[in-house]
């Protein structure tokens, strides 16, 4: 199966990101933490409700029904993810419509190399495989005692882990202005043995293992000032494990 590797458009401004399950609800939370706008999109309440709040729009709708993306302003965003697992027929329907709307990227997650095929063939810009690209991220990560560099995104951007700097300690996110003031997002935490997705309200703990995203000369300011690096180890086990 083919890993993720591509290099993406230099603009992508905001995200539809259609398909709530695990992947497709950190994706979106994550997107909109990093500043972009996302318009999250099922079929499911429950799973629309988990994301309203931390998204720009959260919608219950049905993506394979051309006209209801169309009403919903799919065609206005820069990028669409379909993240649909386990409906291979409401998967292709959804990226075909995404492709009609000349929504300008679209990227795919397929099952199986069956799968990649057909939504390649309809036109997604990239296919995906989340669980494969993140075991073997993983596997690189574990060939090493210690590392403070989880992964490189792209050339300019990066996903790293830090032991929570003293100054942020029993702070809320928001109280220890992260995201203004050091331009970069915290999207997990390692508290123990549990993963965190954190919100603003989220307080530091003085053991907490930070999974920072920024921009690469940002998350090297950051990793300099620290003086050693923490085990990522099983910082994304338990948050990738399982769909």
């Amino acid at each position: 199966m083919q890993e993720f590797e591509t290099e993406l458009p230099d603009k992508i401004e905001d995200y539809v990101i259609i398909g709530l399950g695990k992947f497709g609800r950190s994706l979106a939370l994550n997107l909109e933490n990093l500043g972009h706008q996302v318009l999250a999109i099922d079929t499911d309440e429950q799973l629309v409700n988990y994301v309203r709040g931390g998204v720009t729009h959260a919608v219950v709708a049905d993506a394979t029904n051309p006209e209801v993306l169309h009403s919903l302003g799919a065609q206005n965003f820069d990028c669409a993810v379909i993240c649909i697992g386990n409906d291979i027929e409401a998967s292709i329907l959804a990226t075909l419509n995404c492709k009609e709307l000349k929504i300008p990227y679209i990227i795919a997650k397929a099952q199986n190399e069956q799968h990649k095929k057909l939504l390649e063939k309809i036109g997604a810009d990239l296919v995906v495989f989340p669980e494969v690209f993140m075991s073997k991220k993983l596997a690189n990560a574990l060939s090493k005692p210690t590392v403070n560099e989880a992964m490189s995104v792209t050339e300019n951007f990066k996903i790293a882990e830090i032991k929570c700097p003293e100054n942020w300690v029993d702070k809320s996110l928001l109280e220890s202005n992260v995201r203004k003031k050091f331009k970069i997002s915290v999207i997990m935490i390692k508290r123990n043995d549990e993963v965190i997705y954190p919100d603003s309200e989220t307080v530091l703990l003085e053991n907490d293992s930070l999974i920072i995203a920024g921009e690469t000369n940002r998350i090297e300011t950051i990793s300099n000032k620290l003086s050693e690096n923490v085990d990522f180890r099983t910082a994304f086990a338990d948050a990738y494990n399982e769909e």
